[in-house]
């Protein structure tokens, strides 16, 4: 009987070996189960951050599109405005009329240039346009509004009024040209 006894110990510490083996493996089961459900959480986090960054991304994209078709819409605007008024100046020089004639309707365009500027669009230029044009632009416009403002013109106000449009003209084409240019580097990337 006493090999029996031996044996039910053997059988016993088997049992118990087996049991802590099962429970081990049941454990590391259960650990490689909550790794894998936390590396597969990360990566799903990492993956759902990148969609959303990349949908912001589109968005702002967008938006910058929208603004920049708008202001691109009002430049144009302003360039078209600029270059008749100048063009109107350049064929009153060419023309054979007294100085006094000529200036007065210098004067008349000047008007018209600085009204037209006044109630365009311009905030939504300012809203976008970088600071140092914006600096020019209202220096400009405050010459501008000095020149229309006078009763009478002389040749010295008419040269004047004329550079003052040539600048304004200049600084719109300009800012529209940096716009066109951001637009085709945001577009190609």
């Amino acid at each position: 009987m006493r090999k029996m006894r031996s044996y039910k110990g053997y059988a016993i510490i088997f049992t118990l070996l087996l049991c802590w083996i099962w429970m081990l493996f049941y454990i590391l089961n259960v650990l490689v189960g909550g790794i894998v459900g936390v590396v597969v959480a990360c990566l799903a986090t990492l993956l759902t951050c990148y969609i959303v960054k990349e949908r912001i991304d589109r968005r702002i994209f967008m938006h910058f599109l929208e603004a920049s078709k708008e202001r691109l819409h009002v430049l144009e605007e302003l360039i078209d405005t600029s270059e008749n008024i100048l063009d109107e100046i350049a064929n009153i020089t060419e023309w054979d009329v007294k100085c006094s004639v000529r200036n007065s309707q210098i004067q008349q365009d000047l008007q018209h240039f600085y009204h037209k500027l006044v109630s365009s669009d311009l905030e939504i230029v300012y809203k976008y346009m970088e600071y140092e044009s914006i600096v020019r632009v209202k220096n400009k416009l405050s010459s501008l509004k000095k020149l229309s403002e006078k009763e009478s013109f002389i040749d010295v106000d008419a040269t004047s009024a004329v550079e003052d449009i040539n600048e304004v003209y200049f600084i719109f084409d300009t800012n529209r040209q940096s716009v066109e240019e951001i637009l085709k580097i945001k577009i190609i990337n």
